[in-house]
């Protein structure tokens, strides 16, 4: 514990004090140097040196911000660290060359040539510089003149393509998914249609004869039954057909489930990858750049030396690659088609593809090679190891892996992030989609506003026929439901109403006055919708309407018309079988002759009771087939007693 520290000179030129003197005087140097030397603010004598023109996003020359970048914002972040490693060595010398105020960063002029230039340049006799910034990879060559610090970044060698996107409209975004389906679809597609023609043969063979919607005959039948299981796999399910015992139920069951997985793999089969693949080759981003070996044969271009080595390790037969003078140039130069493909560091790559100008108009293409890894350099003053090395390594170790490694992801993802959609046709497929959904969406919002438009105006017209229907019925004294004979017996009674010159008939200004009065004010073309009833109700209408006439009984069958067969006519209309359309309109039919028979029963039943056949004054009721000469009117208080 008493022995000596061997004095030991330090390189360039600061010497090392005794460690027993140490004892007690460095601890008063510390406090005296955290209290009063920051005050002082004492500048930093390192000699910082960073690249003028700049290599983006290392080091990034800014006029109006002077030289930022990665390097140089980790650098500034690390001289506390420095600092701190610097004060524990008790080294006054070193502390008072580190200093309490970071050190400006000087600029090597772009005169210097190419990076290994610029170290020479920098290490030359003069000593010319402590630290060097400008992106350098850590190689095993230049280890012979400087050092290193430890690796701030990994990094490696890619391609940089153009990928200027061109516009892509809604035919070409629709027919991109029309394309040739993979094998998994095509298998789906089939796989559904064979097990949809076995389902139909099996539904066939038990609903044909308990299911009136599968036809017996087999042709027809199983078509039915195979219409059946393909809107049910498909989850359409019209609801025209359905299963109705419980055999052919149980097989609808097992076969929504059997429908549904092949429903559900061909539509990720044909889906999967497809728009956006064919999207990305409209666009132009889909690149023939797939891989190394693509680069034989085209133009090739860097801003480095170190590229043309790269590009002719992983693929010899690449031609040699042009060096331009700096990131900006050869960017320009891709863009212009002077080169086809940029052989560019990963990072700086990345950094250039997120940021304008080039940002959407060059992208990344095919696999990493030849990984590397970024160091700063430092300099070997007399040709020995720098005296701030060691502290360097151990502040740089801090920094990334101690209680600073919030603040260097924070730099890093300052410098280094990378938006998501850069790289891919995913931004012009979603600008696309986006295009195209606002046009759907108009369409569709006018669309909606014409139906809820419609279906407003259909909802005012059923109101205001069920309005006339219900005045009609008042009308008619079919207050509580409608009855046959109350509405004809009602007809009756409006017909002697409306008779104004009592000529016995209705012409066709009266009836349209009198309903005009019974709610139909406000219907339109009334007069030739009685026109268009009374013929359909065998009325004979004259050329000139302004001669139709109609008698009693033709009003009470255009009235008993409007009241019932109106609604029974729009009933049978959903029908689609026109055999059936028949057959209830010859039921229709054969309803109204009775009731026309009972009518005329009725009312010679009536005559009778009144004495007709011995009384002349009674009129006597029409014969059946002919036009009656008048019509009777039966109250509902008549009664017969035996």
């Amino acid at each position: 514990g008493g022995m000596e520290t061997a004095h030991r000179p330090l390189r360039g030129g600061v010497s090392r004090r005794p460690a027993s003197l140490s004892v007690v005087i460095i601890p008063a140097l510390l406090v005296v140097l955290l209290l009063f030397g920051r005050a002082e603010g004492q500048k930093s004598k390192m000699r910082v040196l960073a690249c003028e023109r700049g290599y983006e996003p290392f080091v990034v020359a800014d006029k109006g911000k002077g030289i930022t970048g990665f390097e140089v914002d980790m650098f500034m972040a690390i001289f506390e660290l420095l600092q701190l490693e610097v004060l524990r060595s008790r080294d006054s010398d070193l502390i008072d060359f580190v200093g309490q105020e970071p050190p400006d960063i000087i600029p090597v002029p772009p005169g210097n040539g190419t990076w290994d230039e610029m170290i020479h340049w920098a290490a030359g006799p003069e000593g010319r510089g402590d630290i060097l910034f400008c992106g350098y990879y850590l190689q095993a060559y230049r280890a012979r003149w400087v050092d290193f610090s430890m690796p701030t970044m990994s990094s490696g060698y890619t391609m940089v393509v153009s990928a200027a996107k061109k516009p892509i409209d809604g035919l070409t975004l629709l027919a991109s998914t029309v394309q040739t389906p993979e094998p998994q679809a095509a298998f789906a597609i089939l796989l559904l249609l064979i097990m949809s023609v076995i389902y139909a043969h099996i539904i066939w063979a038990v609903e044909r004869h308990a299911n009136v919607t599968i036809r017996e005959w087999y042709g027809p039948g199983v078509f039915d039954a195979w219409w059946l299981g393909f809107v049910t796999a498909t989850t359409v399910g019209y609801g025209d057909k359905a299963p109705v015992t419980y055999l052919g139920r149980i097989v609808t069951v097992i076969w929504m489930l059997a429908g549904m997985y092949s429903v559900g793999l061909f539509s990720a089969s044909l889906t999967t990858g497809l728009v956006a693949d064919n999207l990305a080759e409209d666009a132009g981003f889909k690149s023939d750049i797939s891989g190394h070996s693509d680069m034989i044969g085209k133009r090739l271009g860097s801003y480095f030396a170190l590229a043309d080595p790269a590009a002719k390790a992983v693929e010899p037969g690449v031609s040699d690659v042009k060096i331009f003078p700096s990131q900006t140039q050869v960017y320009d130069a891709l863009l212009n088609g002077e080169i086809d493909i940029i052989v560019d560091d990963k990072m700086g790559a990345e950094f250039f593809t997120s940021n304008a100008p080039y940002k959407g108009n060059v992208t990344l293409a095919g696999p990493l090679w030849s990984q590397e890894d970024y160091a700063y350099i430092v300099m070997r003053p007399n040709g020995t190891e720098h005296p701030l090395l060691p502290h360097l390594y151990r502040a740089n170790l801090d920094f990334f892996r101690g209680n600073q490694r919030d603040k260097a992801r924070e730099i890093i993802e300052t410098w280094f992030e990378v938006p998501e959609d850069v790289h891919s046709a995913d931004n012009v497929l979603q600008s696309s989609l986006a295009q195209l959904n606002t046009v759907f969406a108009v369409v569709l919002a006018v669309f909606a506003s014409a139906w809820v438009l419609s279906a407003w105006k259909h909802h005012r017209e059923v109101e205001k026929k069920i309005k006339e229907r219900d005045s009609l019925m008042v009308a008619l004294e079919c207050t509580s439901r409608y009855d046959r004979y109350q509405a004809k017996k009602g007809a009756a009674k409006l017909f002697d109403e409306w008779d104004k010159d009592h000529d016995e008939l209705l012409d066709l200004e009266e009836i349209v006055s009198a309903l005009k009065t019974h709610g139909f004010a406000n219907t339109k073309g009334l007069d030739t919708l009685v026109l268009k009833e009374a013929a359909k109700s065998g009325i004979m209408i004259p050329k000139n309407s302004k001669d139709f006439r109609c008698n009693q009984h033709q009003f009470q069958t255009l009235m008993s018309r409007v009241m019932t067969e109106g609604f029974e006519a729009e009933a049978v209309a959903t029908l689609d079988e026109p055999a059936q359309k028949t057959q209830v309109m010859a039921v229709l039919d054969e309803f109204r002759q009775k009731g026309d028979v009972l009518d005329y029963k009725i009312n010679r039943i009536e005559w009778m009771l009144r004495g007709g056949p011995t009384n002349d004054a009674v009129p006597k009721p029409h014969e059946w087939g002919q036009e009656p000469i008048e019509m009777y009117k039966v109250t509902r208080s008549r009664t017969f007693r035996g």
